[in-house]
C-alpha cells in the first residue's frame, strides 16, 4: 500500500508540473521574461517555506555543516541545472523538445542504478522506460517537433536530463538523513542563490513587472515548485528513483491535455498515442518490492 501511495504522490506531482507548463506558457505569451519566471518560482517558494518553518518547525531549519555541500549540489546541479537547461532548450528550439529531452532521464537513472547496484534492473522496467520515452516523443509531436533541432540545444537538453536524473537519485539519498521540508528548503535556497547570480535583483527591477504579474508568478511558484516538489519528494520515500522518473512522464501528457483545454491547442491522434504509451509504461511497473526499493522512514530532524 505504501508503494501505491508513492505512485500516487509522484503522479500527482507530475500532474501539477504538466498544468504548470501550460500556465507558464500563458505567462510567456504575456512577455514575462523566461529567466524571471524560473527564478521567482524557487525564490518565492523559499520565502514561503522559511516563514512557515520559522513559525511552526524551527527544528527543520537545522542542517549539519558538513551536509551543506550536498544541499548545494542538489540545489544548483539538480534543481537549478534541470530548470536552466530546460528553458535554454525552449529558447533555442521549443517547449516540446525541452520536455522530450528532459524525459530521457529514466535511461540515465537506470544506467546509474545498475552500475551502483542501488536497484535491480529488470526487463520490465527497461521496456517501461523505452515505452515512456516513445510516448513522450509522440506526445510532443514526433519527428515534426524534433526536426531542425540545433546541435547545441540537443547537447544542453541531454545535460538537462542528466541534471533531472541526478536530482531524483540524490534527493532519495538526502531523504534518508533529513525531512522532506529540510531538503526542499535548502535545495530551493541554493537554487535561488544561483538565480540571484544569473539574474541579480537590480536587473529584475529594471523589468518593472506589474502587480498582476507578481501575483501570477507567486501562483506559478505554488503549482510548479512548492506543491509538486513536495509530492514528488514524498513519493521518493516509497518508490525507487527509476520508477518515480518513469511515472513522472505523465507531465507532458498533462501538459498537452491542459494546453488543449485551456489554451485551445489542437490535440492530435499522435499525441493520443503518446499518452497511451506513457500510461502503458506506468502500468508495466509492477507494484512489488525489489533490491534498492526499501522504504525511507520519516525523518523529523537531521539524522545523527
Amino acid at each position: 500500500m505504501k508503494q501505491l501511495r508513492g505512485y500516487a504522490l509522484v503522479a500527482s506531482g507530475a500532474f501539477l508540473w504538466g498544468c504548470a507548463a501550460t500556465a507558464a506558457k500563458l505567462l510567456l505569451e504575456r512577455r514575462v521574461d523566461t529567466i524571471l519566471l524560473v527564478q521567482t518560482r524557487v525564490t518565492f517558494s523559499v520565502v514561503l517555506m522559511v516563514c512557515v518553518l520559522a513559525l511552526f518547525r524551527r527544528d527543520l531549519l537545522r542542517v549539519r555543516v558538513n551536509d551543506l555541500w550536498r544541499m548545494a549540489l542538489l540545489g544548483v546541479v539538480g534543481i537549478a541545472g534541470a530548470n536552466y537547461t530546460y528553458y535554454v532548450v525552449i529558447r533555442e528550439a521549443s517547449v516540446a523538445i525541452g520536455i522530450l529531452l528532459q524525459y530521457t532521464a529514466p535511461l540515465f537513472i537506470m544506467a546509474y542504478a545498475a552500475f551502483a547496484h542501488e536497484e535491480e534492473l529488470t526487463a520490465a522496467k527497461f521496456v517501461a522506460a523505452l515505452l515512456a520515452l516513445a510516448g513522450c516523443y509522440c506526445a510532443v509531436g514526433g519527428f515534426e517537433a524534433a526536426s531542425g533541432l540545433p546541435a547545441g540545444a540537443l547537447a544542453i537538453g541531454i545535460l538537462g536530463a542528466i541534471c533531472f536524473a541526478f536530482m531524483t537519485v540524490f534527493t532519495r539519498h538526502l531523504l534518508a538523513r533529513y525531512s522532506i521540508w529540510t531538503v526542499m528548503l535548502y535545495g530551493f535556497g541554493f537554487a535561488s542563490m544561483f538565480w540571484l547570480i544569473v539574474n541579480p535583483p537590480w536587473r529584475v527591477m529594471e523589468e518593472s513587472p506589474s502587480a498582476a504579474t507578481w501575483l501570477a508568478l507567486l501562483g506559478l511558484a505554488l503549482i510548479s515548485v512548492l506543491l509538486p516538489y513536495t509530492l514528488f519528494f514524498a513519493g521518493l520515500r516509497h518508490v525507487v528513483s527509476s520508477r518515480a522518473i518513469i511515472i513522472s512522464t505523465l507531465e507532458p501528457v498533462t501538459a498537452i491535455a491542459t494546453a488543449a483545454l485551456v489554451a485551445g491547442e489542437k490535440f492530435t491522434l499522435l499525441q493520443g498515442v503518446g499518452a497511451g504509451l506513457v500510461l502503458g509504461a506506468i502500468l508495466m511497473l509492477q507494484v512489488r518490492r525489489e533490491k534498492g526499493g526499501e522504504e525511507i522512514g520519516e525523518v523529523s530532524h537531521a539524522s545523527r
